[in-house]
């Protein structure tokens, strides 16, 4: 399993980042250095595939002893060219 790091393509920064939905893209902001860009969410930002498949993942809580209890799903994106996941 791979992560996803996305970084600024100005400056390289990855910490200082904001996105807002702007119809069917993100537009991501750097707080660094000021530079925005477009994000299509539908495409793997690594290798720019659009072979994205969307897994649910579940949450666990322990409930008492070893019992766990599902509590909710999280929705994992992965590229089924590279295998990058975000």
């Amino acid at each position: 399993m791979s992560s996803l790091s996305l970084e600024c393509p100005a400056c390289g920064e990855s910490d200082e980042l904001r996105g807002r939905k702007e119809g069917a893209l993100i537009l991501v902001h750097c707080d660094t250095c000021g530079h925005e860009w477009p994000r299509d969410p539908d495409v793997c930002p690594r290798c720019e595939s659009r072979a994205i498949v969307d897994r649910r993942e579940p949450m666990f809580q322990k409930a008492r002893g070893t019992q766990q209890s599902i509590i909710a799903f999280r929705i994992i994106h992965e590229c089924g060219r590279c295998g990058n996941e975000w």
